[in-house]
């Protein structure tokens, strides 16, 4: 497989534990809007993943990362918040990864989507962390 396929199914795999853990979230608090909103970025990433796999020519990974999991063990809202913020700034780091890499234009605008999306739900959340956990 081409190095942008092994980035995007890289991503896509986080994505999939990014919503996991979102979903552990809200189990906890239901009515949360940035819960909410941020695990509905995250599922809106792995679509946007899927299809730039499809795009660039493979094979969609199966695959989830094992990042709620760590959530979850974690004894405090404060940990938890804490790696949450640190997943959402490996994402951005491994987009601008990928962004070196060779892909067609519309991978590279929702990659760019994407990073957005991460840098402000990774600043709403340490706001929040900051001011409720």
């Amino acid at each position: 497989m081409s190095q942008i396929v092994d980035q995007l199914n890289e991503m896509l795999e986080a994505e999939k534990a990014g919503v996991e853990t979102m979903a552990f979230f809200l189990e906890k608090d239901p009515t949360n809007e940035l819960y909410k909103e941020v695990k509905n970025d995250e599922a809106w990433a792995c679509a946007g993943l899927i299809q730039s796999v499809k795009r660039e020519g493979g094979k969609i990974s199966t695959g989830k990362g094992d990042f709620a999991y760590k959530v979850k063990a974690l004894t405090t809202i404060e940990e938890q918040i804490e790696l949450l913020v640190r997943g959402q700034t490996w994402v951005v780091r491994r987009i601008d990864r990928a962004l070196d890499s060779p892909m067609s234009d519309e991978t590279r605008a929702f990659l760019l989507e994407m990073r957005e999306k991460h840098l402000v739900n990774n600043d709403k959340v340490e706001a929040y962390g900051a001011n409720n956990a």
